[in-house]
């Protein structure tokens, strides 16, 4: 790799990340990306996380290397000082910067005064009880990431064994796209789809309960298509069917857009940011679901300004209500009188001033994310209610798709090429399917039935992150650490791999995304699990009951937690105990 002739310093670095540069490393090479930015395909978020930050791993497993040499090369405008690269034959490791987003610090100024104010509390100027600063430039010094538990060292000798597992998986050619395993899907999908048409045909000419039986049989193998086309839009968002970013969009915004009614340009945008910042409260839209669910205590932790209360304040409410760990609680309001203090022992919910708001600022979605009275209704039941609410989840797919496609996404090809595909889906469809239905309760009967038949796939993409850890250990994790952490497997046979889709071995997807799912089994078997052996990371792998339960029982920890809370406050409003 030939390196630029300019060089830049850390400290150099720094100095221009805290202007508002968007400066990324990859290995020595030094990125300026403020202009690609908002062109990046990947969404602008994906390369915000990473400013000041080595992103090698991430930038190797999500690009090809023709990208990497050809189309990213342009952006390059120096190369890391020697003495400030990594070199592990020296003991010598690149210290991280803390990128502005991950401080609440997007477009030159702070994001919102909620915007990511553990952070804030976490740096040396928190720390001194000083005023947030609201604009670029920012003092250096808030740049430099908070002390953490992990060596660096070790992180980045995971990091290089992690690139070289990788090579290996390259050599192995499992890249390379082995046609026959789609040419069986297709199948699949095709005879799905014709038995739903002949169902319904068949309804058509009959009457009374064999006519309701045929047309709900028509949706549920409707439903099941959908859920295996999923996979497949899965697949294609990832380019890791053809490994050409053109043809590989393509595919999927027909497979989403016109048979799924549903948008891939939103999935990608959203999908890339929850891959690189796995399980993080703040900033992965993945697991951001109030008031509907909330897996981690911080989504109804305290939330409040510098105007609400002081830095020293807030940061001692977020000592003792940020904890992870997960445990039941009872309400004994008479015994509630010391819960503002930052003591573990009192759990994880305090008793709250009234004029306090709760909730945790989305670094994606831009707002705060409240624990509001509907949350404080619905999240004390989250557990109890989880499978219906997913298996309505397509429902919302509609709203999240619809919303960014009308009010954030690009107006470029991809945009207008995914409209027509659900102008095409809601005329075959509504005009088609449910306009022929005999009536309006066969009409909904059809939707729910259809809809439920292909809400499995919502379960799994969330059973593999829900019950697993969602702390942040800052910018010093490696990215295999950090993904392997995050992430949980499920076991099962390998002629049951077409019901998960691949999405049953998400530890290996999410360390090699680009990686047909038809080789992650063979990735994972003869690379992964020994990787993790041999490093010393937990490799997490339940069957599919077990994994469930794991989620629910996460889900009824933070459910225990806010019954508490209301339990509480009711008891607050009641005079019963004071402050």
């Amino acid at each position: 790799m030939e390196l630029p002739k300019r060089v830049l310093t850390r400290a150099e670095i720094a100095q221009r990340v805290a202007q508002g540069e968007v400066l990324v490393l990859h290995r020595r090479l030094v990125y300026k990306l403020d202009n690609w930015i908002k062109n990046h395909p990947g969404g602008d978020l994906a390369i915000l996380h990473f400013v000041g930050r080595d992103a090698k791993d991430e930038i190797e497993a999500y690009h090809s290397q023709e990208t990497i040499t050809k189309l990213m090369r342009r952006f390059v405008i120096a190369q890391l000082a020697s003495e400030d690269a990594t070199d592990l034959s020296l003991g010598r490791v690149y210290r991280p910067l803390m990128p502005p987003i991950q401080l609440g610090y997007r477009n030159g100024a702070l994001d919102h005064p909620d915007a990511q104010l553990a952070a804030w509390q976490a740096s040396e100027q928190g720390k001194e009880n000083k005023a947030r600063i609201t604009h670029f430039p920012l003092p250096v010094s808030l740049l430099e990431p908070p002390p953490s538990k992990l060596s660096l060292l070790n992180e980045a000798r995971i990091s290089q064994a992690y690139e070289d597992m990788h090579q290996k998986i390259k050599d192995a050619g499992l890249y390379d796209l082995k046609p026959r395993h789609y040419a069986r899907e297709l199948s699949r999908y095709i005879s799905l789809a014709l038995l739903s048409y002949f169902f319904l045909q068949v309804a058509k000419q009959n009457q009374g309960y064999i006519a309701t039986a045929l047309y709900l049989t028509s949706a549920a193998s409707l439903g099941f298509m959908w859920h295996q086309l999923t996979f497949l839009a899965h697949d294609a968002g990832h380019t890791s069917i053809t490994h050409d970013y053109a043809t590989d969009r393509l595919i999927g915004i027909v497979v989403a857009s016109l048979f799924g009614g549903l948008s891939l340009v939103w999935w990608c945008d959203n999908h890339d940011v929850h891959h690189l910042v796995t399980n993080h409260p703040e900033h992965d839209p993945d697991i951001q679901h109030m008031p509907i669910f909330a897996i981690s205590p911080r989504f109804v932790s305290r939330q409040a300004s510098a105007a609400a209360e002081s830095p020293k304040e807030h940061a001692s409410h977020l000592q003792s209500s940020e904890k992870d760990s997960a445990t039941s609680v009872e309400c004994h309001p008479e015994n509630s009188s010391s819960l503002d203090q930052p003591n573990e022992e009192n759990g994880k919910m305090q008793n709250p001033p009234t004029d306090i708001q709760y909730g945790l600022w989305s670094s994606y979605y831009r707002r705060v994310l409240y624990f509001d009275a509907f949350a404080r209704v619905l999240l004390r039941f989250q557990h109890k209610l989880y499978f219906i609410i997913m298996s309505l989840a397509r429902f919302n797919l509609y709203a999240l798709s619809y919303s960014f496609l009308l009010m954030r996404a690009r107006r470029d090809r991809w945009f207008w090429m995914e409209t027509l595909g659900l102008i095409g889906f809601w005329t075959w469809f509504a005009g088609g399917v449910l306009s022929s239905l005999p009536s309006w309760g066969m009409v909904v009967g059809y939707l729910l039935v259809s809809h439920i038949c292909a809400s499995p796939v919502h379960v799994q993409i969330v059973l593999s992150h829900f019950a697993q850890d969602t702390s942040d250990l800052g910018p010093q994790e490696c990215f295999a650490s950090r993904q392997i952490r995050t992430t949980m497997d499920v076991q099962c046979p390998s002629y049951m791999d077409f019901v998960h889709g691949g999405l049953h071995m998400q530890v290996t997807h999410h360390l090699f995304p680009r990686l047909p799912r038809h080789n992650l089994r063979e990735a994972r078997d003869q690379f992964v699990k020994p990787f993790c052996k041999e490093y010393g990371l937990v490799y997490e792998e339940h069957k599919f009951v077990r994994g469930n339960n794991k989620v629910l029982s996460q889900l009824k920890d933070v459910a225990d937690q806010v019954s508490f809370f209301c339990c509480v406050a009711e008891a607050q409003a009641k005079g019963e105990i004071h402050h």
